[in-house]
Formats: C-alpha cells, structure tokens, sequence
C-alpha cells in the first residue's frame, strides 16, 4: 500500500468519520487488551466486560448520541486504566497500551475536532502489528530482513485491506446511522479477532 497516499484519504475524514475510524481501530485491537487484563494479577486493572462496556459506551457517546460530558467522564477513568511500560513488563502490556491510547484518541477527537489524530491512529494500529511481528518472528532478522518480513505478512496484509476498507465506508456515509456503526463494528470485530491474531474465544 502507499500510505502516504492513503493516509491523504483518511485525512480527508472529519468530525464523527475521524472519530468512527479511531474506535474501529480500537475495536479491532480490544481482545488483546482483555486478554492481558484478563490474566494479570493487577486488581486495578478492568476486566473483559468492563472493557467491552467502555467500548460500547464510546459508539454511543461519540457516534449514536454524542455527549461531550460523558466523553469527558469516560476519558477520565480510561487514563487511569492505561498500564505503564516497565523494563520488567510482560510483551502483553504492550498492545494493551496501544487499543486503550486508541480509544483513548478517539474520546479526545470527540472533545476537540479540530485537532487531527485519525493518521497517527492508523500509524498506532500498523505499529502495534509490526511491534508484535517482530516479537513473535523477527529474533535475529536485520533491519533489512525486518521491512521485508512486515512487508509481506499476512497480519499486515490484513490490517491493511481492512483500514481501505474502514475509510471507503465512512467516506461513502452520509450520516452515523444504526446500520452503519453495525457494519463498522463486525468489520473491525472481524469474528472477534484482534489486528495481531488473537481471539478469545480460543483461549
């Protein structure tokens, strides 16, 4: 793909699109952050539900109804749910940060419209693939096998065709209807499976 040139695409999407875009995503990573909060030992850390309610909260307040209170509010308790990234912490914690700072950005696109922060969580998205690639495969690739690797990795692949697939629809919507949000949401649910591979429901 020509991100330059996609990325000139998804810049062209303001207001609710920026928004929706930026909640697909998260939507997208969510079962890798239910799994790492589901098996740490971290009591101040949410759940699986609760992290499903938290998602489900943000389409409504952000697409269906939008209410800047209760984006507020709910951004609020998110930050204080975000982990930190300590030398000794697990590869988990790592694409946790990545779906909560997503939803995180697309409270905040909500708050304030005039700032642009769709291309950075497309960025975010591909990153926390190439990141989880190079964990799972990359032990001693160079830099030169790395970029090949990402390159033609059927996880990138995959997150690629669904982004494209992400900005036609929003860009072809006219406005933030029921079954458009529907449609969003199963194409970033994808089965349940998040943008790395995992799925919950193999566990």
């Amino acid at each position: 793909m020509n991100w330059q040139k996609f990325h000139k695409r998804i810049q062209g999407l303001k207001a609710w699109r920026a928004s929706a875009f930026i909640l697909a995503l998260a939507e997208r990573a969510l079962p890798n952050a239910q799994l790492f909060t589901t098996s740490c030992d971290d009591a101040s850390m949410p759940d699986a539900e609760a992290l499903q309610a938290m998602l489900d909260r943000s389409w409504e307040i952000l697409i269906s109804k939008p209410e800047e209170a209760g984006q507020v509010a709910l951004l609020d308790t998110l930050v204080a749910y975000i982990p930190a990234a300590t030398e000794d912490a697990p590869y988990g914690v790592y694409p946790t940060i990545d779906c909560l700072e997503l939803l995180e950005q697309a409270l905040l696109s909500g708050i304030n419209q005039e700032q642009p922060r769709a291309v950075a969580a497309s960025q975010r998205s591909v990153a926390t693939i190439s990141h989880f690639i190079e964990f799972s495969e990359g032990e001693a690739l160079d830099e030169d096998q790395l970029i090949k690797l990402f390159d033609r990795h059927p996880l990138m692949q995959r997150e690629y065709s669904f982004q494209e697939e992400l900005c036609d629809l929003l860009r072809a919507a006219n406005s933030p209807s029921n079954t458009l949000i529907q449609n969003l949401r199963e194409l970033a649910s994808d089965g349940g499976v998040s943008n790395i591979g995992i799925s919950l429901d193999e566990e």
